[in-house]
C-alpha cells in the first residue's frame, strides 16, 4: 500500500504547478518535497518579495555547491546561481514572462515532442497567466501569475534612447512580444504584481492550497535516490534535517528538480548511459542514453557603461529590466528570433550598480550542446556540468555580431551625454563577490558611486581597471580580439534545459514521452525544464510553469482547451 498517489521531488517552479494543479479534486494524496527551506505565505522575507530580484544576492537561498563549465571542462568551473527554497529559482530571477517564439514549439513536436507545437501549448500558457495588459484569444486573464509591462512614460532614459535607436534603424515597436513575434524593441513582460514579485512558489502554493487535506508539503527535505523494486519506482529515500533518512512511498514520483539535478538523481539511482553508470559502480536499472545529455542554455555576454546623471533612473526598486530588443541573425539555416538584448539601466542593488547600464547580447537558438556527467571516482560528488557553449561556429559568430550590435547602441548612449563610453566585462562571474549584500559591499560601493561624481573620468577609470574592463570600440575594431574575447568571456543564463529530453521511444536521446513518463522505467515522470527538447527563444520561467500545467492536465484529465 502506497503512502501518497504523487511524490513531487524539488518545489521550484514545475513542482509547485504540479503540487497545486494535482491535489485540487481532493482525491489524489500528494507531496511536495523541497531540499531547501518552505516559505510561509504572507510571511516571505522583503528580498523575496521585492520587484528587483534582491534574493539572487542572497545566499540563503542558493545552492552552495552549483560549479558550472561554460565551454569544456577543460575551462574555469565558476558558481551558477540555483534556486535552494520553496519555489525554486523562481524565487531569486528577474521574472521575465517571455514564452518564446511558436517556431520553437513546433520543433518541440517536429523532433518527437507530439502534441508540444504551439497550437498544443497555447492553452497551457492561458491557463498560467492574467495578463493585465492584454486579452483576446492568445492570454489568459483568470491564472495564478499576473504579468505586466512596464508603460512606457515610466520608462528611464536608457530605454527611451535604446528604443529610439531601434526604430530609426527600422525595428517595429512591440508592446506584447507575447503575441506579436515580429523582430523588434519590447515592452518586457514580467510575472509581478503592481509593487510585489509574483513567482510560482508565492502563487500556487498560497495558503488557501495548502489547507488541502490530501496535499503535504516539506521544506528542507532533500531526496538522495528513487526507490526501485523489480524496475518499478516505487518512491524515495529523503532525509528531512538531521532526521534519519527515511523511505516515502508513492504510486507515481515526479521529478522536478531542474535541469541540472533532475538527470543527476535519474543516474545516481541507476537510470541513464549504462557505460557511464558503470564506470561508476551504479548498477544498472534501465540504460538511457540521454540522461544528462542534450544541455542547453542561452549564450550571454555583457557591454556595459557608466550612467552620468542625466542617465539614471528615478529612486525606488523596478524590474531588472523594462526593455528587450529582439532580431533575427540572418546567419544561414539559423530560425527568425535566434537573437535577443536585454536593455538594463541598472545592474544590482547598490550604488555603484545604478550607475551602470548594461547592454546585454543574448544566444536565444543555440545550436552547441552540453552535458552532464558523473564523477566515475565518486557519483555522489558534484557532477561535472559542462555547457559547451559556443562549440558550433554558427553560435560564436552570432554572438560576435551582437556584441557589435551592443556597442553601436551604446554609442546613441553615450552621444546624448546618457553615459560614457562602453566597456566589456571579461570576468563576469568575478564581479559576484561584490554583488552579495553586506554593509562593506554597501559602503565600497558607495565610495566608487561618489568618485564617478565627484571626477566621472577618474572614477570610470578606477571602476575599469578593478573590474578588469576593456574598451569596446577598441575591441570590436580588431576581429581577432573580438573572437579571443567571446571565447574567453561567454557565460550562460539560468535558461538550463534539455538534460530529460522528451520524444518517442525511437529517438535514441529521448528520456520521457510526451506526458513526461520515464522510457522503460513504470512509477517514474520528470515534469520540469529538463524534458524541453530545445531551449526556447525567452526566458524559461514562464515556459517550465507551461510544461507542469501540461502534464498535469494529462494526469487529470483537466485539460485547458475550454478556457
Amino acid at each position: 500500500m502506497t503512502d501518497y498517489d504523487y511524490v513531487i521531488v524539488g518545489g521550484g517552479a514545475a513542482g509547485c504547478v504540479l503540487a497545486n494543479r494535482l491535489s485540487a479534486s481532493g482525491r489524489n494524496r500528494t507531496l511536495l518535497l523541497e531540499a531547501g527551506a518552505d516559505l510561509i505565505p504572507g510571511r516571505e522575507p522583503a528580498d523575496i518579495r521585492n520587484v528587483f530580484p534582491l534574493s539572487s544576492f542572497n545566499e540563503r537561498y542558493l545552492w552552495p555547491d552549483t560549479y558550472v563549465h561554460w565551454r569544456r571542462r577543460n575551462s574555469p568551473a565558476v558558481p551558477h546561481p540555483q534556486g535552494r527554497i520553496m519555489g525554486g529559482s523562481s524565487q531569486i530571477m528577474a521574472m521575465f514572462a517571455v514564452r518564446g517564439h511558436p517556431q520553437d514549439f513546433d520543433g518541440w513536436a517536429a523532433g518527437g515532442a507530439t502534441g508540444w507545437d504551439w497550437e498544443g501549448v497555447l492553452p497551457y500558457f492561458r491557463r498560467l497567466e492574467t495578463d493585465v495588459d492584454f486579452g483576446g484569444p492568445l492570454h489568459g486573464s483568470e491564472g495564478p501569475l499576473p504579468i505586466r509591462r512596464e508603460r512606457k512614460d515610466a520608462w528611464g532614459p536608457v530605454a527611451r534612447t535604446i528604443h529610439e535607436a531601434t526604430l530609426r534603424r527600422g525595428w517595429a515597436d512591440i508592446a506584447d512580444m507575447n503575441a506579436d513575434f515580429a523582430d523588434g524593441h519590447c515592452a518586457l513582460p514580467v510575472s509581478r504584481e503592481e509593487n510585489a514579485r509574483a513567482s510560482a512558489g508565492l502563487h500556487y502554493l498560497t495558503a488557501s492550497v495548502r489547507r488541502r487535506t490530501n496535499l503535504d508539503v516539506r521544506g528542507d527535505c532533500a531526496v538522495e535516490r528513487l526507490v526501485i523494486e523489480d524496475g518499478t519506482v516505487a518512491g524515495v529515500e529523503a532525509a528531512e534535517n538531521d532526521r534519519p533518512r527515511e523511505t516515502i512511498r508513492a504510486r507515481t514520483t515526479i521529478v522536478t528538480a531542474g535541469a541540472l539535478r533532475s538527470p543527476v538523481l535519474l543516474m545516481r539511482s541507476g537510470i541513464g548511459p549504462a557505460t557511464q553508470l558503470r564506470d561508476a559502480g551504479i548498477a544498472v536499472v534501465h540504460d538511457l542514453p540521454g540522461v544528462g545529455q542534450n544541455l542547453q542554455n542561452h549564450a550571454i555576454l555583457y557591454v556595459v557603461g557608466m550612467l552620468t546623471r542625466a542617465g539614471l533612473d528615478p529612486p525606488g526598486w523596478r524590474s531588472a529590466s523594462a526593455t528587450y530588443l529582439r532580431w533575427s541573425s540572418g546567419v544561414a539555416d539559423m530560425p527568425p528570433a535566434d537573437m535577443a538584448m536585454y536593455v538594463r539601466s541598472y545592474l544590482t542593488w547598490h550604488a555603484l550598480g545604478r550607475r551602470m547600464a548594461s547592454l546585454a547580447p543574448c544566444l536565444m537558438r543555440p545550436v552547441s550542446r552540453g552535458r552532464i556527467s558523473l564523477d566515475p571516482a565518486d557519483p555522489w560528488a558534484n557532477p561535472c556540468i559542462e555547457f559547451d557553449l559556443l562549440a558550433d561556429v554558427r553560435d560564436r559568430q552570432r554572438m560576435e555580431n551582437g556584441v557589435r550590435l551592443a556597442v553601436v547602441l551604446f554609442g546613441e548612449l553615450e552621444a546624448r551625454g546618457i553615459a560614457g563610453p562602453p566597456v566589456v566585462l571579461t570576468h563576469a562571474s568575478a564581479l559576484a563577490r561584490y554583488n552579495s549584500l553586506s554593509r562593506l559591499n554597501a559602503i565600497r560601493a558607495g565610495a566608487a558611486a561618489l568618485m564617478l561624481d565627484i571626477a566621472p573620468s577618474l572614477g570610470r577609470a578606477v571602476v575599469n581597471r578593478h573590474a578588469k574592463t576593456i574598451s569596446a570600440a577598441t575591441l570590436i575594431a580588431d576581429d581577432a580580439a573580438l573572437t579571443a574575447f567571446v571565447e574567453s568571456a561567454v557565460s550562460g543564463t539560468g535558461h538550463v534545459c534539455g538534460t530529460c529530453r522528451m520524444g518517442g521511444k525511437e529517438y535514441r536521446q529521448a528520456v520521457v514521452n510526451s506526458m513526461g513518463a520515464v522510457h522503460g522505467v513504470p512509477g517514474l515522470m520528470v515534469a520540469d525544464a529538463s524534458v524541453m527538447p530545445n531551449v526556447p527563444s525567452g526566458n524559461t520561467h514562464i515556459p517550465t510553469v507551461m510544461v507542469a500545467e501540461k502534464i498535469a492536465a494529462g494526469l487529470t484529465g483537466d485539460h485547458a482547451l475550454r478556457i
